[in-house]
């Protein structure tokens, strides 16, 4: 055997031990998800209550939030009939008092927080002569701040047991930015630095911090995000793109992803569907990946329409949207109370 040979034996039993190492880890900081209290934001519809469904049929005691009391009253009807014991109560996530004390009902009730799972986010679709500075402030505060809001609130809870999970739920628009999302990527660009940071820096307390980053999900979304610009072309794009199969992934199979991260402590992971082929390309092809999303922006419709005034997905349709080519994002604005 030359010496060639014998490097790359080497290098594939390195390779091999070291995932079998990985594995080892992972398995041994998995938990039973029965009787956790876990906090969801942005649980009363789509993502958020998709995943609050899973944790119910764990056994998960649940305490959700989001903006509207009531759609929150719809989540935990729903929730409570699969058997849960659920805390549902309604909170601007935006705004730091609101979260400490949403924050202190959960843990009165409760005792304590054992996981805190942050799905809480909008988006705002237009080309960029369409946003204004306050949509930029929006998505930060929405997208970015709450993490941050919710993380500093219950991590005193998890230092005190030396024990918890935090999972926050990013995008594949947080690793490169899509034409006509630019709000939505810089706040989800931000959002995977504050989470991958506080990971760093709270590993070694026993308390792993999840980045989850999905790619387009068919959770119905697009009915309840903004549009400005042309607003209804804008709508037409998104909501085909998130309905297609081949750009897009059935939103339970993301929910069970990212739940398992979270079991496993794992860092920093991309949700599984065929857009992750980008990242990949993007990592070994930096400027070629610029190149072609500029390519896309050409296509993309021009500045017009309602202008910078904006419209949501329900008041944006047209003969392309809702049609044969969004059944499946239909079928899930259905299935998750984004009506």
């Amino acid at each position: 055997m030359n010496r060639f040979a014998k490097a790359a034996l080497g290098m594939a039993a390195a390779y091999t031990g070291l995932q079998l190492t990985r594995t080892i880890i992972r398995r041994n900081r998995e938990f039973d998800w029965r009787g956790k209290r876990v906090i969801i934001t942005g649980a009363s519809r789509g993502l958020g209550l998709v995943i609050a469904r899973q944790l119910a049929d764990h056994g998960a005691r649940l305490a959700i939030t989001a903006r509207s009391q009531e759609d929150l009253a719809v989540a935990a009807r729903e929730l409570e009939q699969r058997g849960a014991e659920v805390l549902a109560l309604p909170c601007d996530v935006r705004v730091r008092d609101e979260v400490a004390g949403f924050v202190e009902q959960v843990t009165s009730q409760f005792g304590s927080v054992d996981v805190l799972i942050n799905v809480a986010g909008i988006i705002t679709v237009g080309p960029i002569d369409a946003m204004t500075f306050e949509d930029f402030e929006d998505s930060m505060r929405t997208n970015c701040w709450s993490v941050l809001h919710t993380s500093l609130e219950v991590l005193p809870h998890m230092r005190a047991a030396r024990w918890g999970r935090i999972v926050n739920v990013a995008s594949l628009g947080g690793k490169r930015a899509v034409p006509h999302m630019l709000p939505y990527a810089v706040s989800k660009f931000a959002m995977v630095g504050l989470s991958n940071g506080l990971r760093a820096e709270l590993k070694h307390e026993n308390i792993f911090v999840t980045t989850a980053c999905p790619g387009l999900m068919r959770t119905g979304s697009p009915r309840n995000a903004t549009f400005k610009g042309q607003h209804r072309d804008e709508y037409a794009w998104f909501s085909i793109g998130d309905s297609l199969p081949v750009l897009s992934m059935d939103a339970g199979m993301a929910a069970e992803q990212i739940l398992d991260a979270c079991q496993q402590g794992r860092g920093e992971v991309f949700i599984r569907s065929p857009l992750n082929v980008s990242i990949l390309l993007q990592n070994l092809f930096p400027e070629v990946t610029q190149e072609i999303l500029a390519l896309a922006e050409t296509v993309l419709p021009k500045m017009g329409g309602i202008g910078r005034r904006a419209a949501k997905g329900y008041e944006s349709e047209s003969a392309w949207s809702p049609s044969v080519l969004t059944t499946l994002t239909q079928q899930a604005a259905v299935a998750n109370n984004q009506l």
